[in-house]
């Protein structure tokens, strides 16, 4: 009788021994997955969830990720909607700790940020701009009336006036570089 506890013991021990090695492997897999994994992929992954956002200067944004571009997401608060270069982020909160590796990057837009303010040019939508400088940040408002490969214009006007010749106080030309936020005013 006590060769069959002795067997049930090392048989239990070596269960045990083999459930702490396949968790092991399944850490080391996470690991290992999770430095192949770029912030852009986690950030898509993380796609229509809330989240806290630190750009490099400026207010703290809380919303919902509700686009992720090549270099850029767009964080919706309300009915306002902000255009985030991702290089001019200092930290995100609320990405969860577990997240799922997309096998595909269809929810990643190929599209850069030239095509966003595009879009946001051909609506004439009022925008607030604000940019990086070298005592801290400037913001501007107005509408984006040209783009180019790596910079925009902006009409500088009042929010409560419509872009017009007579409105416009100066037109101010903003390489993508010194972005830090884009954010629709009047979005609906």
């Amino acid at each position: 009788m006590r060769w069959d506890d002795l067997f049930e013991d090392m048989e239990a021990q070596l269960a045990q021994a083999r459930l702490r090695m396949a968790e092991q492997e399944a850490v080391e897999t996470a690991r290992a997955e999770l430095s192949r994994l770029t912030l852009l992929e986690r950030l898509a992954a993380h796609r229509d969830g809330p989240v806290r956002v630190r750009p490099a200067h400026g207010d703290v944004l809380e919303g919902v990720l509700d686009g992720v571009g090549s270099g850029w997401v767009v964080v919706r608060e309300g009915h306002v909607q902000h255009l985030v270069p991702l290089h001019a982020v200092a930290w995100w909160e609320g990405l969860p700790r577990r997240f799922e590796v997309l096998p595909e990057r269809s929810s990643i837009r190929r599209l850069g940020m030239g095509h966003v303010l595009r879009a946001l040019s051909t609506a004439r939508v009022h925008v607030r701009v604000v940019v990086q400088e070298h005592a801290g940040h400037g913001e501007l408002e107005g509408t984006v009336d040209a783009v180019g490969q790596d910079f925009f214009d902006v009409a500088v006007h009042p929010q409560d006036q419509f872009r017009r010749r007579r409105a416009v106080m100066t037109v101010r030309t903003v390489p993508f570089s010194s972005v830090v936020l884009v954010s629709s005013l009047d979005a609906g």
